[in-house]
C-alpha cells in the first residue's frame, strides 16, 4: 500500500507541475537509442538478498525517451534478460539444503515511465551531469523453467508411479508452472489458482546522464521493480500432498515440487507468501536526438 501511495504522489507532483510549467516556452526532443546492462531478481531462492552477485545476467533493449522541457522525461523502454536463483548457493545451511529447488527465466520487462531530473543544466552550456529519479509501470513476462536430475535412489522412485521412465529426461530443463509444483489446479488444491506469466512492476530508481553534445547522450540507471506476484522464481506457499501433484500432472510434477533427498511433509512452508518477489535492471543507454524542436505551449489565465 504504501508504495501505491508514494507512486500517487509522485504522478501529482508531475501533472500539478506540468500544468504549472504551460506558461513558459520548452523546448522538447525526442531520443531514440539502445540499452545493455544486467538484471537481478530477490525472492526466496536467493534468500531475500537484496543483490546476489550470481544471479545477475546480461540484459540489452530498446529505449525512446520525450524530453518535455529540462525538468522530466518521459520513455518507452523493451528489455530482455534472465532471472536466476538457486539454493545451492547456500548449501551451507541446511533448510536451503533439504529444499534444493533453483530456476532460471527468461525476462521481457515492458516499461512506460517518467524520469524527473533532480538538477537542470545552463541551457548556454549544453553539457553537464544530471541525476534523476525514474517511476512509472511495467508489464513483465517470464517463465520459471528448472533442471530435472534423474536419481535411481529418489524418494519419488516408488518402483509403481512410472518414475524410471523419466531417466531419458536427466538434465533437461522442464517448465514449471505447467505442472503446479504447490498443487495448483488439482482437485484437492483446489483454491490455489496458477499463476499468470505476464505480471505488472512498479519500477522505482535512480539515475544519471551525461550528455556528450547537443545530440547523444549517456544514461547511467538502476531501477528496482516491485511486482505484485511472488512466483518469478515458482516458490511461493507451501508443499502439497506429493501423491495429489503426481496423481494429475505425473511423477516429473512431483520430482520437480520437492527433489530434495528427503520428502517435506504436506502443509509445511516451500517459500515466504508474505514477500513478493523484485527484480531489478540496470547498465547504461546510448541515445540519440532524432527531433529538437521549440514548443510554445497553451497559456494558461
Amino acid at each position: 500500500m504504501k508504495y501505491r501511495i508514494i507512486f500517487l504522489l509522485v504522478i501529482m507532483f508531475v501533472i500539478s507541475d506540468i500544468s504549472y510549467s504551460q506558461r513558459w516556452r520548452r523546448e522538447s526532443t525526442l531520443d531514440m537509442g539502445i540499452f545493455a546492462g544486467g538484471s537481478n531478481y530477490r525472492g526466496e531462492l536467493v534468500n531475500f538478498k537484496f543483490f546476489e552477485p550470481r544471479g545477475t545476467h546480461f540484459a540489452a533493449g530498446l529505449v525512446t525517451r520525450y524530453n518535455i522541457g529540462q525538468r522530466y522525461t518521459f520513455k518507452l523502454a523493451a528489455t530482455r534478460g534472465s532471472l536466476s536463483g538457486d539454493d545451492n548457493w547456500y548449501a551451507d545451511k541446511e533448510e536451503n539444503r533439504l529444499r534444493n529447488l533453483h530456476f532460471k527465466s527468461i525476462l521481457w520487462d515492458f516499461n512506460g515511465g517518467v524520469d524527473i531530473n533532480l538538477r537542470l543544466l545552463d541551457r548556454r552550456q549544453k553539457r553537464g551531469f544530471v541525476p534523476y529519479f525514474t517511476t512509472g509501470i511495467s508489464v513483465f513476462k517470464f517463465n520459471p523453467t528448472a533442471q530435472f536430475f534423474y536419481n535411481v535412489n529418489s524418494p519419488h522412485n516408488n518402483g509403481t508411479n512410472g518414475y524410471t521412465t523419466l531417466a531419458s529426461r536427466h538434465e533437461e530443463w522442464v517448465n514449471l508452472q505447467p505442472l503446479s509444483t504447490e498443487g495448483q489446479k488439482t482437485a484437492e488444491y483446489n483454491d490455489l489458482k496458477r499463476y499468470s506469466l505476464t505480471q505488472l512492476a512498479v519500477p522505482i530508481g535512480l539515475g544519471v546522464k551525461t550528455y556528450m553534445n547537443t545530440r547523444w547522450m549517456i544514461t547511467l540507471e538502476y531501477a528496482v521493480r516491485k511486482t505484485f506476484t511472488d512466483y518469478i522464481d515458482d516458490v511461493s506457499g507451501k508443499y502439497a500432498e506429493n501423491f495429489y501433484i503426481e496423481s494429475q500432472y505425473g511423477p516429473i510434477a512431483s520430482a520437480m515440487a520437492d527433489p530434495g533427498d528427503v520428502l517435506h511433509e504436506a502443509g509445511t512452508l516451500r517459500g515466504n507468501p508474505k514477500n513478493k518477489d523484485w527484480y531489478s535492471i540496470f547498465g547504461i543507454s546510448l541515445t540519440y536526438r532524432v527531433i529538437q524542436n521549440k514548443v510554445k505551449c497553451f497559456q494558461f489565465r
